[in-house]
């Protein structure tokens, strides 16, 4: 695998992180320069943290295989999946693909600095007021590229 991907440090990864990583980089191979290796409960685990074109750095999509599972994250929004790729859908390239796309972006609700909840939705279901989360003041929408990324303030309806 190191000759492969060009990273020997890759070897001394767990079996499903050594898996995961080739699969991320069959699909992302611009992405192997930002991987490394993390311990976990005595395990090496990969991390990949991918800045999006804003250059945000603080909130990078970010992939790790901590406990034989993969999360994905982007801004104030993770999800947790089995596999890297799978035919049947539910995997974390059909999400990294929808955040991608720019069609989707994460929205999250806030409260001053709390955080209320999250999700991630089609452009077409952004919202403009706090339904979803009555306590929150606050609505953050951020997509990849950035071209969503929105700050709404509104009223909580304690």
């Amino acid at each position: 695998m190191s000759s492969a991907l060009g990273l020997p440090m890759l070897e001394d990864l767990n079996k499903f992180s050594k898996k995961i990583a080739a699969q991320v980089f069959d699909k992302f191979p611009q992405w192997e320069s930002l991987a490394g290796i993390r311990e976990d409960d005595g395990e090496k685990v990969l991390p990949i943290k991918v800045t999006p074109p804003t250059g945000d750095t603080e909130c990078p999509l970010s992939i790790d295989t901590i406990q034989d599972e993969v999360t994905v994250a982007f801004d104030a929004y993770h999800a947790h999946f089995w596999d890297f790729e799978n035919p049947e859908g539910g995997d974390a390239l059909s999400f990294i693909n929808l955040l991608l796309s720019d069609e989707y972006a994460v929205v999250s609700y806030w409260r001053d600095d709390r955080w209320c909840g999250s999700t991630l939705l089609h452009e077409s279901e952004f919202p403009s007021e706090n339904t979803e989360y009555p306590y929150a003041n606050a609505i953050k929408i951020r997509s990849w590229s950035g071209s969503h990324n929105n700050d709404i303030r509104c009223t909580p309806k304690d």
